[in-house]
């Protein structure tokens, strides 16, 4: 920030570099009064706003004031900061805030007042070089840049960069398999010469009016009245027939299905393949059925090939609903069945 310098008396550098006269400032602008220096100084010319000029010695060129900031650095001297003690100051008086002490005053020599008109010309010089650059005719100091003064390494280690890490990949959910049953017992078929499994929550009955062995699970009170379970399966005494076992077990299977679950309005496949029973290859039809009240369920009918001609029938249904058992009890019931050697049945 340059600040306005006061009106006063203020040094003419003689030839040997000491202030011999002064010249008055009225704030704005030089005017043509030069006296001696006055002894202890001259009022407002201590001014701490004060700039001080240093003019050049008349048998030299004139040197050229520094343009901004802080003089080159001399040899010895700081490169930072205020100008070292002794090295001529820019833009504040040097140390204390005052100029020189000034010589008594005492009869001038011609070299003398040679040397004051070269410096009074000079300073009038440099006012008027400011006055150009300044675009006003207030002496100002030199702008001075901000300087940083470097303290050396600094105490706080530089972060080090960080680590690109690719995210962990998301793991594939395990897709959840259905609880596996608990054999509590088997069921013997002597008809066919197997043996069925009969899990935890089921219970069987042996040669019934058309199956040979029959499971059920979940009894429960019909919503119309009488007696419904939430899941069954059961080995036919009869065969049904059919050009193989698939043609077989898709012919038997819209009456079966019809039987356990009334009013189906219609049905979707729910993955009918081949299959194996007891080691004697089949095929299994599977339907996922809907109902006119809003019931659903799977429906599973398996066709496998009986020694006297004909196909043994396979069949279950489960309820799709709370409560109901896993659809894929259906095939792990037919898993279970082992050939029965000891019984005296007929075989599959």
């Amino acid at each position: 920030m340059s600040n306005s310098t006061p009106p006063g008396w203020y040094p003419v550098p003689g030839a040997d570099g000491t202030a011999g006269h002064e010249r008055w400032w009225d704030g704005s602008a030089w005017t043509s009064d030069v006296r001696p220096v006055q002894a202890g100084g001259g009022g407002l010319a201590d001014a701490p706003t004060q700039v001080s000029w240093q003019t050049p010695q008349p048998t030299a060129p004139a040197t050229p004031p520094p343009s901004y900031g802080y003089g080159a650095p001399q040899q010895g001297a700081s490169s930072y900061g205020y100008p070292a003690q002794g090295q001529p100051s820019y833009g504040y008086p040097p140390a204390g805030g005052y100029p020189p002490p000034s010589t008594p005053p005492g009869r001038m020599k011609p070299g003398v007042a040679v040397a004051i008109v070269v410096g009074v010309l000079a300073v009038v010089g440099v006012v008027a070089a400011i006055a150009l650059n300044s675009g006003g005719d207030t002496p100002r100091a030199d702008p001075t840049p901000t300087v940083t003064v470097s303290t050396g390494p600094s105490s706080t280690p530089s972060p080090s960069p960080t680590k690109k890490t690719s995210p962990p990949p998301t793991p594939t959910p395990t897709p959840s398999l259905p609880p596996v049953p608990v054999v509590k017992d088997t069921a013997a078929d002597t008809q066919h010469s197997i043996t069925v499994p009969v899990f935890q929550g089921w219970d069987a009955q042996t040669d019934t009016t058309h199956s040979t062995v029959f499971l059920g699970t979940g009894r429960y009170t019909c919503p119309g009245g009488g007696s419904c379970i939430r899941g069954q399966f059961s080995v036919e005494k009869d065969t049904i027939s059919g050009s193989s076992a698939r043609a077989a077990a898709e012919a038997a299977m819209p009456t079966y299905a019809g039987a356990i679950f009334t009013g189906i309005t219609g049905h979707t496949d729910a993955g009918s393949s081949s299959t194996t029973v007891a080691g004697v290859s089949g095929y299994a039809v599977r339907w996922h059925i809907t109902t006119s009240d809003g019931t659903k369920g799977y429906v599973l009918m398996v066709a496998v090939p009986a020694k006297g001609g004909g196909y043994v029938a396979f069949e279950g249904g489960v309820d799709d609903a709370a409560g109901a058992p896993d659809p894929t009890v259906l095939d792990q019931i037919l898993k279970g069945i082992k050939q029965d050697t000891s019984a005296s049945g007929s075989g599959t």
